[in-house]
C-alpha cells in the first residue's frame, strides 16, 4: 500500500507479487516499465531480478534492499539491475528513484558508487571475461563464504545445479578443487584492491 501510495501519480500498478516465480510470470505477461523488487522476496530477490531481466528485457528493475552491503549491490547489477535502493525508503526517495530510472539514470547511493566501482574492476581482473553472469555470481558468493545450500537459495536454484557451475569454474581456473578456487580468488581480488589503492589516494 506504502509503495501504491509513493508512486500512485507517476506510475500505474499493474501487478504485484510475493515470490520470485510469480514476480517472473507477471513480468512476462505484462512487460512492466518499471520493477521493484525486495531484496528478501521469497524464492530470491537476485534470482527474481535476472528472470525478469530475461522476460521482459525492455523492464528497469530496482531492487529494495534493507541494508546497504556492497556484495548485494554488486550481484543486483549483475543480475540486471539499474537501481538499488537500501535502507529505509521513503515515498519521496522512491519517487525520485523511479523518475531517474525513466531519465535513463542508475539509481545507486552516492556513498556506494565507489564501492561498486571497485567491485566491478576487480571483478573483472579475476579472469570474469570467460565466465558466464551465473558463474561470475556462484564464485562471487563463493569468495565470500556462503555454502552451496545458501548459494542455491539466494539465486533459486538447485544444489546440483550449483555444484556443477563450481565444476566448471575449477576447470577454468585451472584449480584442484572447490578450496583452491576460492583462494585463488581471494588471492587475486586483494592483489588487485592493493593495485588500486595507491593512484586512489593521490586524487
Amino acid at each position: 500500500m506504502g509503495v501504491r501510495m509513493a508512486i500512485g501519480e507517476l506510475l500505474e500498478v499493474c501487478a504485484e507479487a510475493d515470490r520470485a516465480h510469480d514476480a517472473i510470470l507477471a513480468a512476462q505477461r505484462l512487460q512492466p516499465d518499471i520493477c521493484l523488487v525486495g531484496m528478501e522476496l521469497p524464492g530470491g530477490g537476485i534470482a527474481a531480478v535476472e528472470g525478469i531481466c530475461k522476460v521482459a528485457p525492455a523492464a528497469l528493475t530496482i531492487v529494495l534492499a534493507g541494508t546497504h552491503d556492497p556484495d548485494d549491490l554488486l550481484d543486483s547489477v549483475r543480475a540486471g539491475a539499474v537501481g538499488y535502493l537500501p535502507g529505509r525508503v521513503d515515498a519521496t526517495r522512491l519517487r525520485r528513484a523511479v523518475e531517474a530510472a525513466v531519465g535513463r539514470e542508475a539509481v545507486v547511493p552516492r556513498g556506494m558508487v565507489l564501492d561498486l566501482l571497485l567491485a566491478l574492476r576487480s571483478g573483472a581482473s579475476l579472469g570474469t571475461r570467460g565466465l558466464t553472469n551465473r558463474e561470475a555470481q556462484v564464485l562471487a558468493m563463493l569468495r565470500r563464504g556462503h555454502s552451496t545450500a545458501a548459494i542455491a537459495q539466494r539465486l533459486a536454484i538447485s544444489a546440483v545445479t550449483v555444484r556443477r557451475h563450481i565444476s566448471e569454474l575449477v576447470h577454468k581456473a585451472g584449480v584442484e578443487d572447490r578450496a583452491q578456487l576460492i583462494e585463488a580468488s581471494r588471492r587475486s581480488t586483494v592483489a588487485t584492491n592493493g593495485d588500486a589503492a595507491e593512484p586512489l589516494a593521490r586524487t
